[in-house]
């Protein structure tokens, strides 16, 4: 399927949370929204057909947000990075984005780098450790390869037009938060606001879970879309949400399917730099 038809495909889908955006955005200065909703970002890298991995976090952080009002304005402004928006965000993978992964103040002067530069002072741990993962399955994946050619920080890796173009990244909640404990706080509001009822199949007291699934459809429709070949759910609660079950384990590392896809999910406590190997082993056997 050609670029164009996936956009064009993929708009249809989010329209469907327009009711929502409106919403949110009519409202986001009154007590229930201000200073926790941080605007919609949908899709955080572009559309691939039958993408090797699509990743689902939870739902985007406050990044985008921070960035808009890095200004001396004392207007807030909200992002809206979607389809028929703002469409620059789907140029590269998030976690590609010059200095998301590595920069810092050196000398009172913000220096940004290149994500393969890894030598580099970490900027956000986060896309750091999933750029850092993308290693770990190359090195699995491309063993031959990786004997021929010299690592170098300076340089993108050879793999990055095969693996690294071929996975996509989403959330299951498009609505951006500083932390979870936000998200479930507006999410909350939507169900209880008789605006939005006719979102929920007019569920008669409709509450956090209904708003919730409506998303996570529109999510499943996306995979319909896209057909990934894998799915790679980050953190339990993603795991739970996207399976409609709550998983009682231990492990760190959960495995299931979807729809005849395998889904994989990881633990996201604490410093989870240590699960990478393990990750990339459960990823690359499948």
């Amino acid at each position: 399927m050609i670029y164009k038809q996936l956009l064009d495909k993929y708009s249809k889908i989010e329209q469907e949370i327009h009711p929502i955006i409106n919403f949110l955005e009519n409202n986001k200065n009154k007590i229930d929204f201000k200073d926790v909703y941080k605007g919609i970002i949908t899709l955080q890298s572009p559309i691939v057909y039958k993408p090797d991995i699509l990743f689902l976090g939870i739902n985007p952080g406050d990044g985008a947000y921070n960035v808009l009002n890095n200004t001396k304005s004392e207007q807030v402004k909200t992002p809206l990075r979607m389809i028929g928006g703002d469409e620059t965000f789907l140029k590269e993978l998030n976690w590609y984005e010059f200095g998301n992964a590595r920069g810092g103040w050196i000398n009172d002067k913000w220096i940004g780098y290149k994500w393969y530069q890894r030598d580099k002072k970490i900027n956000n741990s986060f896309p750091q450790r999933m750029i850092d993962l993308l290693y770990e399955i190359a090195q699995l994946q491309y063993k031959e390869e990786y004997k021929k050619n010299q690592y170098n920080n300076n340089k993108k890796p050879f793999w990055f037009d095969t693996l690294g173009k071929n996975i996509m990244y989403s959330n299951l909640y498009p609505i951006a938060t500083t932390d979870v404990g936000d998200l479930y706080k507006i999410l909350n509001s939507i169900s209880k606001t008789d605006e939005l009822k006719f979102l929920w199949k007019n569920q008669e007291k409709p509450n956090n879970w209904d708003v919730r699934l409506f998303f996570i459809r529109l999510i499943d429709k996306l995979i319909n879309l896209v057909k990934p070949k894998l799915i790679v759910c980050m953190g339990k609660s993603t795991f739970d949400d996207f399976l409609y079950k709550k998983h009682q384990t231990n492990n760190k590392i959960y495995k299931s399917n979807k729809n005849n896809i395998p889904v994989i999910g990881f633990s996201r406590k604490g410093n989870w730099s240590g699960l990478l190997p393990n990750i990339a082993k459960e990823i690359v056997s499948l």
